[in-house]
């Protein structure tokens, strides 16, 4: 009986890696020379165009070949020549979507698909020496062993720029917040994710954050509260081309100036419905609801729940209890210039006013009204701490062995072996290492100017063109052989 049961059991686990082998996940939608896939406990294959990809499937592809494969979630890869990499787990079924592979040797370029749009680091990539949490992204990771990057860099007769955008970052998140850019497509913000010029950035229900910008200035967004990064340029080397512009278009708003207020009072400013704010070295909170609201201060579903929409449409936010109507603004460090219809007026340290509209004169009143002055709990900027080497970044120099990460669209957080979480975004890179994670103040060549076809611009013609002409730069006799 003992012996029946044992035999019960080895054939169940044999049959239940049967099945998770035959789970289909995938197909490999291009080739070019040798790729082979490879479940656990079975043989090698030889592989190409059309052949459906599994869970627990290892892919490699020759020294001259690459290949670009499709995942059920809509993810796109082109795998490098020498690549090595294993999708260990791919499930899109609704509320439990989730992705992990492994990059074992080599690189990738990749467009994720909709399960890193679904969930915040459901998609992730193991590494030897680090693990990469994608959120909706464009990326490429290259996996350097000893000198065969820094070979390529020295062989692409470029020369590496620094191409970053980032102007902030979010400090400090409680709740979901979102950003858009001219209207376009949402992105889910995360403690750490950078934010760029034009973004229109959200709150949700019962949610704040604190963007810290690379001048040291910081703001807090209270719940419900949407402001737009209009301009933000810092160059602390060329104070007179210093400009931050920056839209409060509902809520609440916190903020503490930096270097930029610092070194050229007239370069900050921050509009709103009612006036415009100009600086003298300050802190300073801003109430606006009812009809201050602006017109372009269109809410962002991706901010919250299904209930939070719904909710959205009827209500105010939590902290918006008064008459529906207006802007308060008190000054709690230096000074604020009140600017509208041609008037100005100087708000001081400790000074409280109220503007009804852009047509009436501020008054001058004790206070915020009690429930609107705590803001949902959203804390004064100066007390949340610049994150530590947010905007650092190593210069150009001798490529080393690790993992190089860069960012065409979205963003990534890379998790070190030092257990330190880094985060990049659109126009920015980084390098892993068994030491540390660190922020590069370029994209290097190797990546930049990859030869290998980005996956997004693959289409039916591009594949046309491949056949006939092979990657950029690659002879067609080169390749070891095509499988199609």
């Amino acid at each position: 009986m003992t012996l029946l049961i044992r035999t019960i059991v080895i054939l169940g686990a044999l049959l239940s890696q049967a099945s998770l082998a035959a789970v289909e996940v995938g197909t490999v939608a291009y080739s070019r020379g040798v790729l082979t896939g490879q479940v656990d406990g079975e043989p090698p294959r030889l592989i190409g165009k059309g052949v459906a990809l599994h869970n627990g499937e290892t892919l490699n592809t020759g020294s001259r070949g690459f290949a670009l494969i499709t995942l059920d979630d809509g993810s796109k890869m082109t795998l490098r020549p020498n690549s090595t990499i294993k999708i260990e787990d791919l499930n899109i079924d609704k509320g439990s979507e989730n992705a992990l592979l492994s990059l074992i040797r080599g690189g990738l370029r990749a467009v994720t698909g909709f399960i890193s749009k679904a969930r915040p680091n459901a998609f992730r990539i193991n590494t030897s020496v680090a693990t990469i949490g994608i959120r909706g992204t464009e990326f490429d990771a290259r996996l350097c062993e000893a000198s065969e990057c820094q070979q390529e860099e020295a062989a692409s007769g470029k020369t590496a720029r620094r191409e970053s955008r980032v102007v902030g970052r979010i400090a400090l998140l409680r709740g979901k917040a979102s950003a858009t850019v001219d209207g376009g497509e949402s992105r889910v913000l995360t403690a750490g994710a950078a934010i760029y010029e034009r973004d229109q950035i959200q709150t949700g229900i019962k949610s704040y954050a604190v963007i810290a910008f690379n001048d040291e200035t910081r703001a807090t967004l209270a719940p419900q509260t949407v402001i737009r990064v209009e301009e933000h340029e810092f160059k602390p080397e060329q104070p007179d081309e210093n400009n931050s512009f920056l839209s409060f278009l509902q809520g609440g708003l916190r903020m503490v100036t930096g270097a930029i207020g610092r070194l050229n009072k007239k370069a900050f400013r921050v509009a709103t419905p009612t006036a415009t704010i100009g600086i003298r070295g300050t802190g300073f909170d801003l109430v606006c609801e009812g009809t201050c609201v602006s017109s372009n201060a269109a809410l962002d579903p991706a901010a919250d729940s299904l209930l939070g929409k719904f909710l959205q449409l009827f209500i105010k936010p939590a902290y918006a209890l008064g008459d529906g109507n207006g802007m308060y603004a008190k000054v709690w460090s230096g000074a604020i210039e009140l600017q509208l219809a041609g008037n100005m007026m100087v708000l001081n340290n400790g000074g409280t006013a109220y503007l009804k509209d852009n047509f009436s004169r501020p008054i001058l009143v004790p206070d915020i009204p009690a429930q609107l002055r705590a803001m949902g709990g959203a804390p004064r900027p100066d007390k949340v701490p610049m994150p530590v080497d947010a905007f650092s970044e190593a210069a150009p120099g001798i490529i080393s062995p690790g993992l190089y990460v860069n960012v065409r669209k979205g963003d990534v957080a890379v998790l070190g072996a030092d257990g330190k979480v880094v985060n990049i975004g659109a126009g920015e890179a980084l390098r892993a290492s068994i030491g540390a994670v660190v922020r590069l103040g370029f994209v290097p060549a190797f990546q930049k100017y990859d030869k290998f076809p980005d996956p997004a611009r693959i289409t039916l013609r591009a594949e046309k063109m491949l056949n006939l002409f092979g990657a950029e730069g690659v002879d067609k006799e080169s390749m070891e052989c095509t499988v199609q």
